[in-house]
Protein backbone atom coordinates (compact mmCIF):
# COMPACT_ATOMS: atom_id res chain seq x y z
CA UNK A 1 0.00 0.00 0.00
CA UNK A 2 1.22 3.49 -0.84
CA UNK A 3 -0.28 6.87 0.08
CA UNK A 4 0.68 10.34 -1.09
CA UNK A 5 0.13 13.60 0.74
CA UNK A 6 -1.70 16.63 -0.61
CA UNK A 7 1.49 18.32 -1.81
CA UNK A 8 2.87 15.18 -3.48
CA UNK A 9 6.18 15.61 -1.69
CA UNK A 10 5.73 12.79 0.85
CA UNK A 11 4.95 9.12 0.28
CA UNK A 12 3.72 6.77 2.99
CA UNK A 13 4.33 3.03 2.62
CA UNK A 14 2.83 1.39 5.71
CA UNK A 15 3.28 -2.28 6.43
CA UNK A 16 -0.38 -2.48 7.49
CA UNK A 17 -3.26 -0.02 7.39
CA UNK A 18 -6.58 0.11 9.21
CA UNK A 19 -9.66 2.30 9.38
CA UNK A 20 -11.05 1.38 12.81
CA UNK A 21 -14.74 1.92 13.52
CA UNK A 22 -14.43 2.67 17.23
CA UNK A 23 -12.06 2.95 20.18
CA UNK A 24 -12.31 -0.75 21.03
CA UNK A 25 -11.06 -1.65 17.57
CA UNK A 26 -8.15 0.78 17.96
CA UNK A 27 -7.13 -1.05 21.14
CA UNK A 28 -7.39 -4.44 19.44
CA UNK A 29 -5.16 -3.23 16.58
CA UNK A 30 -2.59 -1.90 19.02
CA UNK A 31 -2.51 -5.18 20.92
CA UNK A 32 -2.20 -7.11 17.67
CA UNK A 33 0.81 -5.02 16.60
CA UNK A 34 2.46 -4.57 19.97
CA UNK A 35 6.09 -3.49 19.57
CA UNK A 36 5.67 -2.21 16.02
CA UNK A 37 5.68 1.41 14.92
CA UNK A 38 2.13 2.85 14.90
CA UNK A 39 1.08 6.22 13.49
CA UNK A 40 -2.24 7.88 12.76
CA UNK A 41 -3.05 10.12 9.81
CA UNK A 42 -5.62 12.83 9.18
CA UNK A 43 -6.27 14.13 5.68
CA UNK A 44 -2.55 14.26 4.78
CA UNK A 45 -2.69 18.02 4.29
CA UNK A 46 0.85 18.43 5.56
CA UNK A 47 4.21 18.73 3.85
CA UNK A 48 6.60 17.82 6.65
CA UNK A 49 8.12 14.48 7.63
CA UNK A 50 5.80 14.41 10.66
CA UNK A 51 3.20 12.53 8.61
CA UNK A 52 5.48 9.72 7.42
CA UNK A 53 4.74 6.17 8.47
CA UNK A 54 6.24 2.88 7.33
CA UNK A 55 4.76 0.72 10.07
CA UNK A 56 1.14 0.32 11.11
CA UNK A 57 -1.09 3.14 9.91
CA UNK A 58 -4.43 4.14 11.42
CA UNK A 59 -6.87 6.30 9.49
CA UNK A 60 -9.35 7.49 12.10
CA UNK A 61 -11.93 9.06 9.79
CA UNK A 62 -14.68 6.84 11.24
CA UNK A 63 -14.06 8.26 14.72
CA UNK A 64 -15.89 11.46 13.89
CA UNK A 65 -18.65 11.87 16.48
CA UNK A 66 -19.38 15.32 17.93
CA UNK A 67 -20.92 15.77 21.36
CA UNK A 68 -21.54 18.91 23.38
CA UNK A 69 -21.18 19.67 27.07
CA UNK A 70 -20.17 22.55 29.27
CA UNK A 71 -17.53 23.50 31.78
CA UNK A 72 -19.01 26.29 33.86
CA UNK A 73 -20.52 28.68 31.35
CA UNK A 74 -18.17 27.52 28.58
CA UNK A 75 -19.46 25.33 25.73
CA UNK A 76 -17.12 22.41 25.12
CA UNK A 77 -17.24 20.03 22.16
CA UNK A 78 -15.95 16.45 22.39
CA UNK A 79 -14.83 15.64 18.87
CA UNK A 80 -13.66 12.36 17.36
CA UNK A 81 -10.07 12.52 16.15
CA UNK A 82 -11.05 11.91 12.52
CA UNK A 83 -13.79 14.55 12.38
CA UNK A 84 -13.07 17.15 9.74
CA UNK A 85 -13.22 20.77 10.83
CA UNK A 86 -15.95 21.51 8.30
CA UNK A 87 -18.21 18.89 9.89
CA UNK A 88 -17.49 20.23 13.37
CA UNK A 89 -18.37 23.76 12.21
CA UNK A 90 -21.66 22.49 10.81
CA UNK A 91 -22.53 20.77 14.09
CA UNK A 92 -21.51 23.86 16.06
CA UNK A 93 -23.54 26.07 13.75
CA UNK A 94 -26.68 24.13 14.66
CA UNK A 95 -26.00 25.20 18.26
CA UNK A 96 -25.34 28.82 17.34
CA UNK A 97 -21.66 28.30 18.13
CA UNK A 98 -18.27 28.09 16.41
CA UNK A 99 -14.57 27.59 17.13
CA UNK A 100 -12.53 30.41 18.70
CA UNK A 101 -9.85 30.08 16.02
CA UNK A 102 -9.92 28.81 12.44
CA UNK A 103 -7.21 28.03 9.91
CA UNK A 104 -7.64 28.83 6.23
CA UNK A 105 -9.02 25.41 5.34
CA UNK A 106 -11.64 23.15 6.88
CA UNK A 107 -10.74 19.78 5.34
CA UNK A 108 -8.26 18.93 8.10
CA UNK A 109 -9.20 16.57 10.87
CA UNK A 110 -9.37 18.01 14.36
CA UNK A 111 -6.59 15.74 15.66
CA UNK A 112 -4.36 16.53 12.70
CA UNK A 113 -4.94 20.26 13.10
CA UNK A 114 -3.98 20.42 16.76
CA UNK A 115 -1.08 17.98 16.40
CA UNK A 116 0.84 20.45 14.23
CA UNK A 117 -0.38 23.76 15.68
CA UNK A 118 -2.87 24.90 13.02
CA UNK A 119 -3.76 28.57 13.51
CA UNK A 120 -5.80 31.44 12.14
CA UNK A 121 -5.12 35.16 12.44
CA UNK A 122 -5.33 37.40 15.48
CA UNK A 123 -6.02 34.67 18.00
CA UNK A 124 -4.28 31.66 19.50
CA UNK A 125 -3.84 28.45 17.54
CA UNK A 126 -6.57 25.80 17.80
CA UNK A 127 -4.32 23.85 20.16
CA UNK A 128 -4.57 26.54 22.83
CA UNK A 129 -8.31 25.94 23.25
CA UNK A 130 -8.02 22.19 23.84
CA UNK A 131 -9.04 21.22 27.40
CA UNK A 132 -8.72 17.45 27.10
CA UNK A 133 -7.31 14.72 24.87
CA UNK A 134 -8.27 11.05 24.92
CA UNK A 135 -5.31 8.85 23.95
CA UNK A 136 -4.72 5.20 23.20
CA UNK A 137 -1.28 4.02 24.29
CA UNK A 138 0.45 1.06 25.89
CA UNK A 139 0.43 0.49 29.62
CA UNK A 140 4.03 0.79 30.83
CA UNK A 141 3.64 -2.16 33.24
CA UNK A 142 1.67 -4.82 31.42
CA UNK A 143 2.19 -3.60 27.86
CA UNK A 144 -1.53 -3.77 27.02
CA UNK A 145 -3.22 -1.08 24.98
CA UNK A 146 -5.14 1.30 27.24
CA UNK A 147 -7.02 4.57 26.99
CA UNK A 148 -5.93 7.59 29.00
CA UNK A 149 -7.64 10.94 29.50
CA UNK A 150 -5.26 13.89 29.54
CA UNK A 151 -6.75 17.07 30.98
CA UNK A 152 -4.18 18.97 33.03
CA UNK A 153 -0.59 19.88 33.67
CA UNK A 154 2.40 19.25 31.44
CA UNK A 155 0.66 16.29 29.82
CA UNK A 156 -2.12 18.53 28.50
CA UNK A 157 0.33 21.18 27.34
CA UNK A 158 2.19 18.45 25.43
CA UNK A 159 -0.96 16.81 24.05
CA UNK A 160 -2.26 20.10 22.65
CA UNK A 161 0.49 19.94 20.01
CA UNK A 162 2.16 16.54 20.15
CA UNK A 163 3.24 15.62 16.60
CA UNK A 164 1.54 12.28 17.27
CA UNK A 165 4.24 11.35 19.79
CA UNK A 166 2.19 10.64 22.91
CA UNK A 167 -0.08 7.97 21.48
CA UNK A 168 -3.07 7.67 19.17
CA UNK A 169 -5.48 10.58 19.68
CA UNK A 170 -9.03 9.21 19.85
CA UNK A 171 -10.94 12.38 20.66
CA UNK A 172 -10.40 15.98 21.64
CA UNK A 173 -12.33 18.26 23.97
CA UNK A 174 -12.13 21.84 22.78
CA UNK A 175 -13.58 25.11 24.02
CA UNK A 176 -16.11 26.74 21.72
CA UNK A 177 -17.82 30.11 21.63
CA UNK A 178 -21.00 31.68 20.32
CA UNK A 179 -21.24 32.27 16.59
CA UNK A 180 -20.20 35.81 15.72
CA UNK A 181 -19.98 38.14 12.77
CA UNK A 182 -16.80 39.40 11.14
CA UNK A 183 -16.53 42.62 9.16
CA UNK A 184 -13.77 42.79 6.56
CA UNK A 185 -12.44 45.01 3.83
CA UNK A 186 -9.17 45.42 1.91
CA UNK A 187 -6.75 48.32 1.79
CA UNK A 188 -3.30 48.66 0.28
CA UNK A 189 -0.40 50.26 2.16
CA UNK A 190 3.16 51.10 1.15
CA UNK A 191 4.57 50.53 4.65
CA UNK A 192 4.38 47.72 7.19
CA UNK A 193 4.08 50.25 10.00
CA UNK A 194 0.75 51.44 8.55
CA UNK A 195 -0.61 47.89 8.54
CA UNK A 196 0.49 47.19 12.11
CA UNK A 197 -0.93 50.50 13.29
CA UNK A 198 -4.34 49.41 11.98
CA UNK A 199 -4.18 46.25 14.06
CA UNK A 200 -5.74 47.92 17.11
CA UNK A 201 -8.86 48.59 15.06
CA UNK A 202 -8.75 45.28 13.19
CA UNK A 203 -7.31 42.71 15.63
CA UNK A 204 -8.03 39.62 13.49
CA UNK A 205 -6.67 41.04 10.24
CA UNK A 206 -4.19 39.25 8.02
CA UNK A 207 -2.09 40.87 5.34
CA UNK A 208 0.02 40.10 2.31
CA UNK A 209 3.35 41.31 1.02
CA UNK A 210 2.86 41.37 -2.76
CA UNK A 211 6.02 40.15 -4.52
CA UNK A 212 7.53 42.41 -7.19
CA UNK A 213 5.10 45.19 -6.22
CA UNK A 214 6.42 45.14 -2.63
CA UNK A 215 3.40 46.79 -1.10
CA UNK A 216 1.13 45.46 1.62
CA UNK A 217 -2.45 44.41 1.02
CA UNK A 218 -4.30 44.27 4.33
CA UNK A 219 -7.39 42.15 4.84
CA UNK A 220 -8.79 44.20 7.71
CA UNK A 221 -11.01 42.11 9.98
CA UNK A 222 -12.80 42.62 13.27
CA UNK A 223 -15.75 41.26 15.18
CA UNK A 224 -18.93 43.24 14.76
CA UNK A 225 -22.40 43.37 16.25
CA UNK A 226 -23.82 44.28 12.85
CA UNK A 227 -26.22 41.95 11.08
CA UNK A 228 -25.06 39.93 8.10
CA UNK A 229 -24.64 42.28 5.13
CA UNK A 230 -27.33 42.05 2.48
CA UNK A 231 -24.56 41.59 -0.12
CA UNK A 232 -22.63 38.97 1.87
CA UNK A 233 -23.65 36.19 -0.53
CA UNK A 234 -22.39 38.27 -3.44
CA UNK A 235 -19.11 38.81 -1.61
CA UNK A 236 -18.77 35.07 -0.98
CA UNK A 237 -19.42 34.39 -4.68
CA UNK A 238 -16.79 37.01 -5.59
CA UNK A 239 -14.27 35.31 -3.30
CA UNK A 240 -14.98 31.87 -4.69
CA UNK A 241 -14.92 32.81 -8.38
CA UNK A 242 -12.37 35.63 -8.48
CA UNK A 243 -9.99 34.92 -5.59
CA UNK A 244 -10.18 31.21 -4.76
CA UNK A 245 -10.27 30.11 -8.40
CA UNK A 246 -9.68 33.02 -10.82
CA UNK A 247 -6.49 34.36 -9.23
CA UNK A 248 -5.12 30.88 -8.63
CA UNK A 249 -5.80 29.75 -12.19
CA UNK A 250 -3.91 32.82 -13.40
CA UNK A 251 -0.98 31.90 -11.15
CA UNK A 252 -1.07 28.29 -12.39
CA UNK A 253 -0.97 29.53 -15.98
CA UNK A 254 1.99 31.77 -15.23
CA UNK A 255 4.13 29.20 -13.43
CA UNK A 256 3.10 25.86 -14.95
CA UNK A 257 2.40 26.70 -18.57
CA UNK A 258 3.82 30.10 -19.55
CA UNK A 259 6.93 29.82 -17.37
CA UNK A 260 8.11 33.35 -18.26
CA UNK A 261 9.57 34.99 -15.17
CA UNK A 262 9.30 38.53 -16.48
CA UNK A 263 5.59 37.92 -17.07
CA UNK A 264 5.19 36.74 -13.46
CA UNK A 265 6.84 39.92 -12.19
CA UNK A 266 4.79 42.20 -14.45
CA UNK A 267 1.58 40.44 -13.43
CA UNK A 268 2.22 40.87 -9.71
CA UNK A 269 3.47 44.40 -10.13
CA UNK A 270 0.52 45.60 -12.18
CA UNK A 271 -2.35 43.12 -12.49
CA UNK A 272 -2.85 41.02 -9.36
CA UNK A 273 -4.12 43.94 -7.28
CA UNK A 274 -6.93 44.39 -9.82
CA UNK A 275 -8.48 41.19 -8.47
CA UNK A 276 -8.96 42.82 -5.06
CA UNK A 277 -11.89 45.16 -4.51
CA UNK A 278 -10.80 47.72 -1.96
CA UNK A 279 -12.96 49.16 0.81
CA UNK A 280 -15.87 46.77 0.16
CA UNK A 281 -17.05 46.39 3.76
CA UNK A 282 -18.92 43.18 4.38
CA UNK A 283 -20.15 41.48 7.55
CA UNK A 284 -20.71 37.73 7.55
CA UNK A 285 -20.50 34.72 9.84
CA UNK A 286 -17.00 34.02 11.14
CA UNK A 287 -17.09 30.45 9.84
CA UNK A 288 -17.57 31.82 6.32
CA UNK A 289 -15.31 34.86 6.53
CA UNK A 290 -12.18 33.34 8.08
CA UNK A 291 -11.63 30.47 5.61
CA UNK A 292 -10.83 30.08 1.93
CA UNK A 293 -10.36 27.29 -0.61
CA UNK A 294 -6.65 27.07 0.06
CA UNK A 295 -6.87 23.36 -0.73
CA UNK A 296 -8.32 23.77 -4.23
CA UNK A 297 -4.97 23.56 -6.05
CA UNK A 298 -1.90 21.54 -5.21
CA UNK A 299 0.95 23.54 -3.71
CA UNK A 300 3.80 23.42 -1.22
CA UNK A 301 4.48 25.82 1.61
CA UNK A 302 6.94 26.87 4.28
CA UNK A 303 5.73 29.09 7.13
CA UNK A 304 8.06 30.79 9.60
CA UNK A 305 7.00 32.31 12.92
CA UNK A 306 8.73 35.43 14.27
CA UNK A 307 7.99 37.70 17.20
CA UNK A 308 6.47 41.11 16.49
CA UNK A 309 9.67 42.99 17.34
CA UNK A 310 11.51 41.01 14.61
CA UNK A 311 8.77 41.14 11.96
CA UNK A 312 9.84 44.28 10.08
CA UNK A 313 13.46 43.16 9.88
CA UNK A 314 12.43 39.65 8.85
CA UNK A 315 10.17 40.87 6.03
CA UNK A 316 12.84 43.23 4.67
CA UNK A 317 15.27 40.32 4.72
CA UNK A 318 12.75 38.03 2.98
CA UNK A 319 12.17 40.62 0.26
CA UNK A 320 15.88 40.90 -0.45
CA UNK A 321 16.34 37.13 -0.54
CA UNK A 322 13.40 36.79 -2.94
CA UNK A 323 14.91 39.44 -5.22
CA UNK A 324 18.16 37.46 -5.35
CA UNK A 325 16.29 34.18 -5.85
CA UNK A 326 14.26 35.77 -8.66
CA UNK A 327 17.31 37.19 -10.41
CA UNK A 328 16.43 40.89 -10.14
CA UNK A 329 19.30 41.47 -7.69
CA UNK A 330 22.70 39.83 -7.46
CA UNK A 331 23.33 40.53 -3.78
CA UNK A 332 21.63 41.47 -0.53
CA UNK A 333 22.06 44.83 1.14
CA UNK A 334 25.37 45.35 2.94
CA UNK A 335 23.71 44.71 6.31
CA UNK A 336 22.12 41.44 5.26
CA UNK A 337 25.20 40.35 3.32
CA UNK A 338 27.17 40.70 6.55
CA UNK A 339 24.54 38.68 8.41
CA UNK A 340 24.62 35.84 5.89
CA UNK A 341 28.41 35.89 5.86
CA UNK A 342 28.48 35.62 9.66
CA UNK A 343 26.31 32.52 9.35
CA UNK A 344 28.63 31.04 6.73
CA UNK A 345 25.74 30.73 4.28
CA UNK A 346 27.02 32.78 1.29
CA UNK A 347 27.33 29.71 -0.92
CA UNK A 348 23.82 28.58 0.00
CA UNK A 349 22.46 31.97 -1.08
CA UNK A 350 24.45 31.92 -4.32
CA UNK A 351 23.16 28.42 -5.01
CA UNK A 352 19.61 29.55 -5.74
CA UNK A 353 20.34 32.91 -7.40
CA UNK A 354 17.86 33.23 -10.28
CA UNK A 355 16.47 29.75 -9.46
CA UNK A 356 13.15 30.71 -7.84
CA UNK A 357 10.80 33.45 -9.04
CA UNK A 358 8.27 33.88 -6.26
CA UNK A 359 4.73 33.91 -7.57
CA UNK A 360 2.35 34.08 -4.63
CA UNK A 361 1.46 36.77 -2.05
CA UNK A 362 3.38 36.31 1.19
CA UNK A 363 0.68 35.88 3.82
CA UNK A 364 1.32 37.27 7.32
CA UNK A 365 -0.93 36.36 10.26
CA UNK A 366 -0.69 37.32 13.92
CA UNK A 367 -0.91 34.44 16.39
CA UNK A 368 -1.29 35.04 20.12
CA UNK A 369 1.02 33.08 22.48
CA UNK A 370 -0.24 29.54 23.12
CA UNK A 371 -0.43 27.59 26.36
CA UNK A 372 1.43 24.63 24.90
CA UNK A 373 4.95 23.22 25.04
CA UNK A 374 5.93 23.22 21.37
CA UNK A 375 3.29 24.80 19.15
CA UNK A 376 5.02 27.43 17.00
CA UNK A 377 3.41 30.22 19.07
CA UNK A 378 4.18 28.63 22.43
CA UNK A 379 5.69 30.75 25.16
CA UNK A 380 4.75 33.96 26.92
CA UNK A 381 5.71 37.39 25.65
CA UNK A 382 5.10 39.23 22.42
CA UNK A 383 2.69 38.04 19.77
CA UNK A 384 3.96 35.84 16.96
CA UNK A 385 3.58 36.47 13.24
CA UNK A 386 3.40 33.59 10.79
CA UNK A 387 4.98 34.37 7.42
CA UNK A 388 3.99 31.97 4.61
CA UNK A 389 5.86 31.32 1.38
CA UNK A 390 3.89 29.22 -1.10
CA UNK A 391 4.79 27.70 -4.45
CA UNK A 392 2.46 26.35 -7.15
CA UNK A 393 5.12 24.97 -9.48
CA UNK A 394 4.77 21.36 -10.52
CA UNK A 395 6.15 18.80 -8.03
CA UNK A 396 9.03 17.89 -10.35
CA UNK A 397 10.04 21.57 -10.70
CA UNK A 398 10.35 22.45 -7.01
CA UNK A 399 14.13 22.32 -6.60
CA UNK A 400 14.52 26.11 -6.64
CA UNK A 401 11.75 26.68 -4.11
CA UNK A 402 13.04 23.94 -1.81
CA UNK A 403 16.54 25.43 -1.82
CA UNK A 404 15.02 28.81 -1.05
CA UNK A 405 12.92 27.29 1.76
CA UNK A 406 15.93 25.53 3.26
CA UNK A 407 17.94 28.75 3.18
CA UNK A 408 15.13 30.81 4.70
CA UNK A 409 14.53 28.35 7.53
CA UNK A 410 18.24 27.96 8.26
CA UNK A 411 19.07 31.66 8.20
CA UNK A 412 15.91 33.09 9.75
CA UNK A 413 15.98 30.65 12.65
CA UNK A 414 19.43 31.94 13.57
CA UNK A 415 18.88 35.62 12.72
CA UNK A 416 15.34 36.08 14.03
CA UNK A 417 14.66 32.93 16.09
CA UNK A 418 12.06 31.98 13.47
CA UNK A 419 10.20 28.71 14.04
CA UNK A 420 9.10 26.64 11.02
CA UNK A 421 5.54 25.33 11.07
CA UNK A 422 5.58 21.67 12.14
CA UNK A 423 3.11 20.66 9.43
CA UNK A 424 4.70 22.48 6.49
CA UNK A 425 8.12 22.24 4.89
CA UNK A 426 10.37 21.95 7.94
CA UNK A 427 14.00 21.59 6.79
CA UNK A 428 15.88 22.31 10.04
CA UNK A 429 17.78 19.51 11.70
CA UNK A 430 16.57 18.18 15.07
CA UNK A 431 19.09 20.10 17.17
CA UNK A 432 18.16 23.40 15.50
CA UNK A 433 14.46 22.72 16.02
CA UNK A 434 14.88 21.81 19.68
CA UNK A 435 16.86 24.99 20.35
CA UNK A 436 13.90 27.15 19.29
CA UNK A 437 11.65 25.84 22.07
CA UNK A 438 12.65 26.65 25.68
CA UNK A 439 10.36 23.92 27.02
CA UNK A 440 11.36 21.21 24.59
CA UNK A 441 12.91 19.11 27.37
CA UNK A 442 9.52 19.10 29.12
CA UNK A 443 7.94 17.87 25.91
CA UNK A 444 10.56 15.18 25.44
CA UNK A 445 10.19 13.89 29.00
CA UNK A 446 6.39 13.81 28.67
CA UNK A 447 6.65 11.81 25.46
CA UNK A 448 9.03 9.41 27.16
CA UNK A 449 6.54 8.90 29.99
CA UNK A 450 3.64 8.16 27.64
CA UNK A 451 5.62 6.23 25.04
CA UNK A 452 8.87 4.97 26.64
CA UNK A 453 9.66 2.61 23.75
CA UNK A 454 8.99 5.13 21.01
CA UNK A 455 6.45 3.02 19.13
CA UNK A 456 4.30 6.06 18.25
CA UNK A 457 7.22 7.84 16.62
CA UNK A 458 8.42 7.82 13.06
CA UNK A 459 12.06 8.31 12.10
CA UNK A 460 11.72 12.08 12.00
CA UNK A 461 10.05 12.47 15.40
CA UNK A 462 12.43 9.88 16.90
CA UNK A 463 15.39 12.00 15.77
CA UNK A 464 13.67 15.13 17.05
CA UNK A 465 13.10 13.54 20.44
CA UNK A 466 16.58 12.04 20.32
CA UNK A 467 15.08 8.70 21.25
CA UNK A 468 17.58 6.06 22.36
CA UNK A 469 14.83 3.46 22.48
CA UNK A 470 14.23 3.68 18.76
CA UNK A 471 11.27 2.10 17.03
CA UNK A 472 10.00 -1.41 16.77
CA UNK A 473 11.10 -2.40 20.29
CA UNK A 474 8.79 -4.93 21.89
CA UNK A 475 6.90 -4.07 25.09
CA UNK A 476 7.62 -6.51 27.86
Amino acid sequence: MQLENFGQNQTLQPSAAYTPADEAEVLRILDRHRGQQVRAIGRLHSWSDAILADGVLLDLRRLNAVEFGSEGDQLVATVGAGCQIKRLLKELGSKGATLPSLGLITVQTVAGAISTGTHGSGRHSMSHYVVGVRLARYDSVGGKAVIEEVSEGLALEAARCSLGSLGIILSVRIRCREQYMVEEHFREYPLLSDVLQAQDSFPIQQFYLIPWRWSFLAQHRRETDAARSWHASLYRAYWLVVMDYGLHLLILFLVRWAGIRSLVRITFRSLVSIFVVRNWRVADRSSSMLVMRHDAFRHIEIELFVRRNRLGDALRYAQEVLQVAGGTETALSAENQARVAALGMQEDLAGFHNKHCHHYPICVRRVLPDDTLISMASGAGEDWYAVSFISYVRPNKRAGFLRFAEFMAGSMSRLFEARPHWGKVCPLDPEELRSLYPRFDDFRSTCSTFDPNGVFQNRWTAALLDSDAGMGVSHT
